[in-house]
């Protein structure tokens, strides 16, 4: 629970430092796309372990991370810093894919 808590604090200061909206593209979903493959593409994360960082910062519209659905408008950071980038890798490794 620890390391959760410490890396969902990570995100939210990376995302929201300086109070400061991070500079976002936007994703539209398509049929058959998961988070973990979004994050995977080349011009994402290229990295599927850093699906939680876009399933956060869309908690407004994501319910579940296992469930995003076709047309729905995703942002996603630009810039995850390299520390919260390997907690969350080694959070991810320990769960199965959304």
């Amino acid at each position: 629970m620890r390391r959760v808590s410490v890396a969902l604090a990570l995100v939210s200061l990376t995302l929201v430092a300086g109070n400061r909206r991070p500079e976002t593209i936007e994703h539209v979903v398509e049929a058959g796309e998961t988070l973990w493959s979004i994050s995977a593409q080349p011009d994402v994360y290229a990295d599927p372990y850093l699906w939680p960082v876009i399933y956060r910062f869309n908690r407004d519209q994501i319910q579940d991370p296992a469930v995003v659905y076709p047309g729905q408008v995703l942002q996603i950071p630009i810039y995850v810093d390299l520390e919260t980038r390997r907690i969350l890798r080694e959070e991810a490794a320990g769960l199965t894919s959304p």
